[in-house]
């Protein structure tokens, strides 16, 4: 009775999986290789592409013709010795590698060529006796449709090598430098050699089996000992003599890792910031995204983005010049409009030498460079005050409050003192709230921000949107101390005083669709709605300070940054100029800019060298200004990119109509001359008239820009003990 239970179901066994192998055989298979996947398209927001997303993987087809038979015949030996004689199965080899995905076995190359090609291309990795078995199946059909030599090409096509390279072309290219069927080329000489070819195909096919675990950039000792054996192989084989091989063997294929280059792009940071925020969203598919020809319309403003990046090479051209970044926010929608940067380190000399260096920097043109704009995180300086101003309106107080204050003061500190004085030496006497602000008193809001809180106006500034180290512990944290924030934090952030105390997030895109065809703009397949947003200030407090803000540009600090429409701002230097800002605000172009300059790395000296230049002890002597304040060249920055915008949309307009431009264009016009800049005029105060720090003559408008909100009448100073 047992037997005859054990038969029948050894019968039905049999009987199922031959009509599953039969079902197999007899079924329409599409056996179209897969395309390689595409680069994804990155557009302006007005549709205009302005860079490219490189699949993480890089594959290139080639054709038969192009894999040199050297290649062909280390692949066989490597991994299917028997691949012209059968016809893409060997049976017991598969019986050997069900038994082992059974039992939980470690596989061990008991699939043909062709069945790790049907395992690649139309299978998967799933551990189980039917995928062996299905694996098989369409093995046999593979082998029944296509030749030896077109599955072959196929399968070397679709090949994992390590490092993100699919198929033997990216794999000589990135390991050797050369394309496929040019393995046999030495560069330096330019002569070819079937010696050198031999060695390349054997590392090649001698890691395939395991490329993760053979990498010959991570293990190139373990991935020589696979070269070893599939030269052995290819002996066996009769496809090289043993001096053949041994003399492949010696020769040197360490690889040389050539990546190819990216397209070249306007906004390299900006492209890759908004790879890293598709990448951080929900919906986020990398085998969607690269295999659908994806176009991602993007937040970025192309002519603003130009316009940044001519402003920087004008005002900062020289390679020891500070870093800077420049970045800017649409304060009502948080889209983030563009960004440039320029990263460069400070000369060094060795003190014992002599030797003058300046160390190596991985500009940010080469991917995934540090972005200044959105990771570098430095101290605010003064830009801090409007967040200051701002929980003072909060907790009562006026525009037109007003103190009277020294040059200098001295706060008790932990049983020492805490010296602190204005940057103008002759600044003393009595300021209202808001003229102090457009003077950037020290001696009215460092001891303003302890008044009120200055846990309060961190936490007001957070909820704003500065974002990094925030630490208000710091007696001088009215001046910037222990804020270190990213230049994209504080364009946000001054956004949300513009766009009447409302705080919204930043968004980078706005539509993800595939690919057009024909007269199809393709399927919308994700959109980004509007950015969180939230009240932060009342609407009425986030107006005077936009309205102080604006005093600034007009006749304070920041008067380099006028322009013939409104803008208000703030500029911020720390001690020593280590750091300069100006953050300002345009409303007929509804954003806030943000314009940092200094360098990444501060340290001025060390036991063997030291740092010269304008690095160690703060940004001076640079392009005419003695010391840079935040209104001097970082305000000529943000100045500089509004008239080259303006020239820029000038240009546009006059192609429209057929005419020739009435300027230059960008790349053809000179750098600025400097400009002269009318006196403004300067509400009464009895304080000691300081001088406008600009960084020299500038054009301005022929009246004032109109401010906000008017500035409130002055009253009658206080007595000096009130």
């Amino acid at each position: 009775m047992v037997a005859r239970v054990v038969l029948v179901g050894v019968l039905s066994a049999v009987v199922g999986t031959a009509t599953f192998i039969g079902g197999l055989l007899a079924a329409p298979i599409d056996f179209a290789v897969a395309p390689p996947p595409t680069a994804a398209l990155l557009l302006a927001a007005d549709g205009r592409q302005f860079a490219t997303i490189m699949p993480p993987e890089r594959r290139e087809l080639v054709t038969a013709a192009d894999i040199p038979q050297v290649m062909r015949d280390a692949i066989i030996s490597a991994e299917d010795e028997r691949f012209l004689q059968h016809s893409g199965v060997d049976p017991l080899a598969t019986i050997r590698a069900a038994f082992r995905d059974l039992t939980g076995g470690v596989s061990q190359g008991g699939s043909t060529l062709t069945q790790q090609y049907v395992k690649n291309a139309y299978v998967g990795n799933e551990r189980s006796a039917l995928r062996k078995i299905r694996e098989a199946a369409l093995a046999v059909r593979l082998e029944q449709k296509l030749s030896k030599e077109a599955i072959l090409t196929d399968y070397l096509n679709a090949l994992y090598l390590g490092n993100g390279l699919y198929g033997v072309q990216a794999a000589a290219k990135y390991y050797f430098g050369v394309p496929v069927k040019d393995l046999d080329l030495n560069k330096r000489t330019g002569r070819r050699d079937e010696t050198l070819a031999l060695a390349r195909a054997s590392i090649m096919a001698g890691i395939a089996p395991a490329p993760s675990a053979w990498n010959p950039v991570k293990d190139f000792a373990t991935a020589r000992i696979r070269q070893q054996y599939t030269l052995n192989r290819m002996v066996v084989g009769g496809y090289a003599s043993p001096q053949q091989a041994s003399d492949a063997y010696q020769v040197d294929v360490h690889p040389l890792r050539i990546s190819p280059a990216e397209p070249s792009t306007v906004a390299p940071e900006f492209a890759d910031f908004v790879k890293g925020r598709l990448k951080a969203s929900a919906g986020y598919d990398e085998d969607v995204f690269f295999r659908g020809g994806l176009r991602v319309k993007t937040t970025l403003d192309l002519d603003l983005q130009m316009a940044f990046n001519q402003a920087l090479k004008e005002v900062l051209p020289d390679a020891k010049d500070p870093q800077a970044a420049i970045v800017a926010v649409d304060y009502r929608n948080g889209d983030v409009k563009a960004m440039a940067t320029a990263r460069r380190m400070p000369q060094r000399v060795d003190n014992q030498t002599g030797k003058v260096n300046r160390p190596a920097v991985k500009g940010y043109e080469q991917k995934l460079g540090f972005n200044l704009a959105t990771n570098a995180q430095r101290s605010t300086g003064s830009t801090i005050k409007p967040f200051t101003l701002a929980e003072a309106l909060l907790q009562g107080q006026t525009l037109s409050t007003s103190r009277y204050v020294p040059n200098c003061l001295d706060l008790p500190n932990l049983g020492k003192t805490y010296h602190f004085c204005n940057s103008d030496k002759a600044e003393a006497g009595t300021f209202s709230l808001r003229r102090a602000l457009a003077d950037s008193v020290n001696t009215v809001y460092v001891p303003l921000a302890t008044e009120v809180g200055r846990g309060k106006v961190a936490a007001l500034a957070q909820r704003a949107g500065l974002t990094g180290q925030i630490a208000s512990g710091n007696l001088s944290f009215g001046l910037g101390a222990g804020v270190e924030v990213t230049p994209l934090s504080e364009a946000v952030a001054y956004g949300t005083l513009a766009n009447g105390g409302v705080h919204t997030s930043p968004r980078t895109f706005t539509e993800i669709r595939t690919g057009a065809v024909g007269t199809d703009p393709g399927q919308v397949i994700e959109r980004s709605g509007p950015s969180p947003s939230r009240r932060v200030l009342p609407t009425g407090v986030a107006a005077e300070v936009v309205s102080a803000m604006t005093d600034v540009v007009t006749s304070g600090t920041g008067t380099a940054a006028r322009q013939p429409y409104t803008v208000f701002g703030k500029t911020g230097t720390t001690d020593d100029a280590t750091d300069a800002w100006f953050t300002g605000c345009i409303p007929d172009q509804h954003i806030c800019v943000a314009t940092w300059m200094g360098y990444e790395d501060i340290v001025c000296s060390t036991k063997s060298w030291h740092v010269v230049g304008s690095a160690c002890g703060g940004m001076r002597n640079l392009h005419g200004v003695k010391q840079v304040y935040g209104g001097t060249l970082p305000a000529k920055i943000f100045a500089r990119a509004q008239e080259v915008l303006r020239q820029i949309k000038a240009d546009r307009v006059a192609r429209a109509a057929g005419l020739p431009t009435a300027v230059p264009t960008v790349s053809e016009r000179p750098s600025a001359a400097p400009r002269a800049t009318p006196a403004a005029a300067v509400p009464s105060r009895t304080a000691v008239p300081r001088p406008t720090r600009t960084l020299g003559p500038t054009t301005a408008p022929t009246s004032p820009p109109p401010v906000i909100v008017p500035p409130p009448p002055s009253p009658p100073p206080p007595s000096p003990s009130g």
